[in-house]
């Protein structure tokens, strides 16, 4: 499917499975002399813990200000649970990224969510490694306040990534 894109994720704390989540993407096109590409995400998700569903709508925004540096962008709303103690929380994820070389790059990842009561993040310094054309392997770590108790934690988080 060219310019779009299915998505499995599988987050897991610990040592446990927490969600199920489901994603479509699709490009809305470029410009700024290919510089730039936009598009959209939808994404489903399903808590394991309380047997919820709930979903988000996004815009996303890449930009490319040279070889080297690059940004994404992505903004939006989540309904957290589709049933009465569900609510709408809005959604901004900003990535800074330095490609060092093919293979490798550093980032910077600040995810926020904002509520009529608060303002959550989570801010996650990362590395990242293509392993081959079509994988990549991705580590970080730093302060998170997206949780119920809206304290500070520490994570470490990994991601594989793997286009077919």
């Amino acid at each position: 499917m060219d310019g779009h894109a299915i998505e499995l994720e599988l987050p897991v704390e610990n040592t446990t499975l927490s969600q199920y989540k489901v994603s479509l993407q699709g490009t809305l096109g470029e410009s700024l002399q290919k510089k730039m590409i936009h598009g959209w995400q939808v994404i489903g998700q399903r808590k394991n813990d309380k047997k919820e569903y709930g979903a988000a709508l996004l815009y996303l925004n890449d930009y490319k200000f040279s070889d080297k540096w690059s940004m994404m962008n992505m903004f939006g709303f989540r309904r957290t649970a589709f049933n009465k103690n569900g609510e709408f929380i809005g959604l901004a994820n900003n990535s800074l990224f330095y490609s060092h070389s093919r293979r490798f790059s550093l980032g910077i990842e600040l995810n926020s969510e904002l509520t009529e009561r608060s303002y959550q993040y989570r801010l996650t310094p990362q590395i990242q490694y293509a392993f081959s054309k079509n994988s990549v392997i991705q580590f970080g770590g730093g302060p998170s306040q997206l949780n119920e108790e809206k304290r500070t934690e520490w994570l470490v988080t990994s991601r594989l990534v793997h286009d077919f």
